[in-house]
C-alpha cells in the first residue's frame, strides 16, 4: 500500500477541513476590517442567524448523504409557518400547534420522498414541482398576507432566552448532538450512508432503501417544521416570505462542510461549520455596507466554488484509491 506523500495529506486535511479554515481565515478578516464584528450583539446575531439554517442543514445532510436532494424545503418550511399563523388564530395551545405542524412537515417531506421512489422519478424533479405546489398552497391560505398574532409559545421559540443562551442556539446545539449521534452511531445513519454509496449494493445487503430514504425525508420534514416556528418567531408573524433562499443556503453549507452531493457520506458538525462560513459571509457584508444584489452574486460564487471543491475532492480520492 502506497503512503499519501506530506503534502498531498496536507492539502488533503485542508480539503476535508475546508469549513473550518474559511470559517477561522473569515473570522480574523473580519475582526480587523470591521470594530463591530467582535462585539457581543454581533455575534450573538450571527449566532441567530446561522441557527435555522443549520437546523435544516443536519437533516439535508442526512438527505445528501443518502444521495437524494429536496428543493422544496423553502416554500414547505413558509407553508408550515403559515398553517402555524392559522392555527394560532383558531386559539389552539402551543403543543397542540407544535404536534399538528410537525406531523404536517412530517407528512409533506415523506410525501416528496413517497412519491419519488413510488413513481421511480428523481428527487431533483418532484420536488421542484412540489415547491410550486406548497407556494399555491400558501398563498391560497394566507391570501397573500402576513398573519399577524401567532402563538406565544413561537414567539419565544425565536426569541426567547435560557438564561443567556437564545433558544434557536439551544435548539441547534441539541439537535447538533442528536443529528451526529444518529448517523455515526445507529444502524438508520449506517443505512443512510449505505444507500448512498451504493444503492444496489445496499439493497442486496438487505438494506430496505425505499423504507431509509423516505425516514430521511421525515427527518428533514420534521427540523424544517422547526425552523419555520423559530423564523416565524423571530419576526413575531407567519411570514409568507420565509425561507426564500434558505435551500441554496443550506446546499452549500452542507457540501462545504463536507457532505459530498453524490452521497455515501455526511458531518453534522461539518455543516454546522459551513452554516458559519455562509453566515460570516452574509454578516461581513452587511457591515461592510455591500448591496443585497451584490450578496446574492456573492452567495452564487460560493454555490459554484462548494460544488466545484466537492467535484475535486471525490476525484483526489479516487486517484488516490487506485494508487493503493
Amino acid at each position: 500500500m502506497s503512503k499519501k506523500r506530506p503534502s498531498e495529506a496536507v492539502f488533503l486535511f485542508f480539503l476535508n477541513n475546508r469549513a473550518l479554515m474559511l470559517d477561522i481565515i473569515f473570522f480574523l478578516v473580519l475582526s480587523f476590517a470591521t470594530p463591530v464584528f467582535l462585539t457581543p450583539r454581533n455575534l450573538t446575531n450571527v449566532a441567530m442567524q446561522i441557527s435555522t439554517n443549520a437546523i435544516v442543514g443536519i437533516g439535508y445532510t442526512f438527505l445528501l448523504a443518502s444521495a437524494s436532494v429536496d428543493l422544496s424545503i423553502g416554500n414547505m418550511m413558509c407553508l408550515i409557518g403559515i398553517v402555524a399563523g392559522l392555527l394560532s388564530v383558531a386559539g389552539l395551545p402551543f403543543p397542540a400547534i407544535l404536534i399538528l405542524c410537525l406531523l404536517l412537515g412530517m407528512g409533506l417531506g415523506g410525501l416528496n420522498s413517497f412519491i419519488a421512489v413510488k413513481f421511480k422519478l428523481p428527487p431533483f424533479l418532484i420536488t421542484l414541482a412540489m415547491q410550486q405546489i406548497y407556494k399555491g398552497l400558501m398563498l391560497l391560505l394566507s391570501n397573500g398576507s402576513p398573519i399577524p398574532n401567532i402563538n406565544e409559545g413561537i414567539v419565544f421559540m425565536g426569541q426567547g432566552y435560557v438564561g443567556r443562551i437564545p433558544m434557536p442556539v439551544l435548539f441547534l446545539f441539541v439537535l447538533v448532538i442528536a443529528g451526529a449521534v444518529i448517523l455515526s452511531k445507529t444502524s438508520f445513519g449506517r443505512n443512510v450512508i449505505a444507500v448512498g454509496g451504493n444503492a444496489e449494493a445496499a439493497k442486496v445487503s438487505g438494506i430496505n432503501v425505499s423504507k431509509t430514504r423516505i425516514g430521511v425525508s421525515v427527518l428533514l420534514g420534521a427540523v424544517t417544521t422547526i425552523t419555520a416556528f423559530i423564523s416565524c418567531g423571530r419576526v413575531g408573524s407567519a411570514q409568507t416570505t420565509i425561507g426564500g433562499d434558505t435551500v441554496m443556503d443550506v446546499i452549500a453549507a452542507v457540501v462545504i462542510g463536507g457532505t459530498p452531493m453524490g452521497g455515501g457520506s455526511g458531518t453534522v458538525i461539518g455543516t454546522v461549520f459551513g452554516c458559519l462560513t455562509i453566515g460570516l459571509i452574509s454578516n461581513g457584508l452587511n457591515l461592510m455596507k455591500v448591496d443585497n444584489y451584490w450578496q446574492t452574486v456573492v452567495k452564487g460564487i460560493i454555490i459554484l466554488v462548494a460544488v466545484v471543491l466537492d467535484i475535486y475532492t471525490e476525484k483526489l480520492y479516487d486517484k488516490m484509491r487506485e494508487k493503493t
